[in-house]
């Protein structure tokens, strides 16, 4: 199971909205199945520098997920060759190229995982393509 860059800022923050999800991240806390992308350390260092819609993480980013990690017991996903090349093709299929989602999504279908994830975007890629893209709603 892979937590978006969201997910897993409203993981440590306790603010899943569905009773699905937070069962489903638990049994794969459990199991030692729970993954985030290394992309969304990027993406944390990168809405750091916004004006606005930063998130407050109280900490430099790159301290606060490697925190995050060790406190919601996530391993570490890198971004290896096939998923970078997964990664190119998504755009095709998502309409988006934007890389952190891309990177995630990759990274899911390349280790066949579903996604924790609100994001609308990809919820509907979805149930448009279940056969492309599993997701667990947070």
């Amino acid at each position: 199971m892979l937590l978006d860059t969201h997910a897993l800022l409203w993981l440590v923050r306790g603010e899943f909205q569905t009773e699905a999800a937070i069962a489903a991240v638990r049994t794969a806390q459990e199991e030692a199945r729970l993954y985030v992308s290394a992309i969304s350390a990027w993406e944390l260092g990168v809405a750091e520098l916004k004006r606005r819609d930063r998130p407050d993480l109280g900490m430099p980013a790159a301290l606060w997920f490697r925190q995050a990690l060790a406190t919601t017991g996530a391993r570490l996903a890198t971004i290896s060759v096939s998923v970078a090349a997964e990664a190119s093709a998504v755009p095709a299929v998502y309409g988006s190229g934007d890389p952190g989602d891309c990177l995630i999504i990759a990274t899911a279908r390349a280790r066949r995982m579903p996604v924790v994830t609100r994001d609308s975007r990809m919820l509907a890629l979805a149930a448009s393509s279940p056969d492309y893209l599993e997701v667990v709603e947070c």
